[in-house]
């Protein structure tokens, strides 16, 4: 499923369908294309401590899904969980809520789709831990469940059930194939800068 949709952008998706599309979160990692199987965690900020056993248990390739249930002002991802991350080799993260440490972020070669950046964090509780992994979740209104297929560059950020990314493929793939005929006939018509009348 990730090599095929590697090559779909979600602007071609866009085109087709606005199931699964979630509005509100955004790429904070320019020039990164995401593709993966979800994991999903909710948290209750200011208490992120679970996301340790999720990126625990998550598995190269996965995407890890992040609901903040509650406080979604508090950032629950910055510097040193996105190491982790990328140390277990995921595809990337998904975080309704915010990010921190933009600077650092944006240095790594790592997709992350969230709403925003804040420098309030969510902190490890000592003496408990609240949260679910491998739920379902809702992000920006849409019910997000673990096995989704996530799909994420610089337009946007799309997430399906295997079945429906099935079906969207099919439609992608055509969409594709017209947009680049088309594409080659329009740059065959763009007069050469060397041609112009001085």
């Amino acid at each position: 499923m990730k090599d095929v949709f590697h090559n779909i952008s979600t602007s071609t998706l866009g085109h087709l369908t606005d199931t699964g599309y979630l509005s509100d979160i955004k790429s904070q990692v320019p020039n990164q294309k995401m593709v993966g199987r979800i994991v999903t965690a909710r948290i209750y900020p200011p208490d992120a401590g679970i996301l340790r056993e999720a990126l625990i248990k998550a598995q190269a390739g996965d995407v890890l899904a992040i609901e903040c249930a509650v406080n979604d002002h508090y950032a629950c991802w910055g510097e040193l969980r996105n190491l982790a991350a990328q140390i277990k080799k995921l595809a990337g993260v998904i975080i309704a809520g915010n990010i921190t440490d933009i600077s650092a972020l944006r240095s790594q070669p790592f997709p992350i789709f969230a709403r925003g950046v804040s420098a309030l964090t969510t902190r490890t509780r000592t003496n408990a831990q609240s949260g679910e992994i491998n739920i379902p979740v809702t992000l920006s209104g849409v019910i997000v469940k673990p096995g989704d297929i996530a799909i994420g560059d610089d337009d946007g950020l799309f997430v399906f059930s295997e079945n429906y990314a099935n079906e969207v493929l099919k439609l992608a793939k055509i969409k594709e194939r017209q947009d680049r005929v088309k594409r080659k006939e329009l740059l065959s018509k763009l007069i050469p800068p060397s041609s112009k009348a001085v």
